[in-house]
């Protein structure tokens, strides 16, 4: 077959393509509809009584702080490594797992702080409605990102399911720390901060399969 009648064929084939909006604009969209998720449920569970008085914790802060650092970061990495040729650099690769890291360490650092000084860390006990109020939040941003990242037909598929279910986690386990009243380490770094590595290895592999398989649909 010669190239001409080769590209006749395959513009045959094509499909129109919208170009993508710019990456803050799919971004700024990302974000409001996970702050409208999280408003929504944390109104419809209730929000812990001693909000107020957890806002004022430096530790609830900090960890809210890097949350939302992880939440930010990880959404970047998920629509830049979506599009062919759009990463730059490492970095919006790294930088969420770092910060997902770092939350994780600080209420292991917590949990031993306790441990040593004596101070109250908690029952090993199943808190699956933690789980549940994680999921709650977490749900429609994570439809919502995976869309776009499946809109810009990602190379990286494993990459950016890891990215965008560790972007929507971290909004969830926000949440889960809004609404759940309990503040015992061991309480937070099972049900609340562990999720977060856990069900980004999850989104890995499902975001490879789901992207893929929602591809050859097209």
């Amino acid at each position: 077959m010669r190239t001409e009648d080769l590209i006749r064929e395959l513009a045959k084939d094509a499909t129109p393509v919208r170009r993508l909006p710019p990456l803050t604009v799919r971004l700024l969209g990302w974000v409001l509809l996970a702050g409208l998720s999280l408003g929504v449920v944390t109104m419809w569970m209730g929000a812990r009584r001693d909000l107020a008085d957890a806002l004022q914790q430096s530790a609830f802060q900090f960890e809210a702080a890097m949350l939302i650092l992880t939440a930010m970061s990880a959404a970047v990495g998920a629509l830049t490594v979506s599009v062919p040729g759009g990463e730059r650099s490492a970095l919006v690769r790294w930088l969420p797992i770092v910060a997902g890291a770092i939350c994780i360490l600080w209420v292991g650092g917590e949990l031993v702080f306790a441990s040593v000084t004596g101070a109250p860390i908690g029952r090993l006990t199943f808190a699956w409605p933690c789980v549940y109020k994680t999921t709650s939040v977490a749900l429609v941003p994570g439809i919502a990102l995976f869309a776009l990242v499946r809109r810009a037909a990602p190379l990286s598929a494993a990459w950016a399911g890891l990215l965008a279910i560790l972007a929507t986690t971290a909004v969830g386990v926000l949440g889960a720390n809004v609404i759940c009243p309990i503040d015992r380490p061991l309480h937070l770094l099972l049900w609340h901060v562990a999720p977060l590595m856990l069900f980004a290895a999850i989104g890995a592999g499902l975001g490879a399969w789901l992207i893929r398989w929602n591809r050859n649909l097209r």
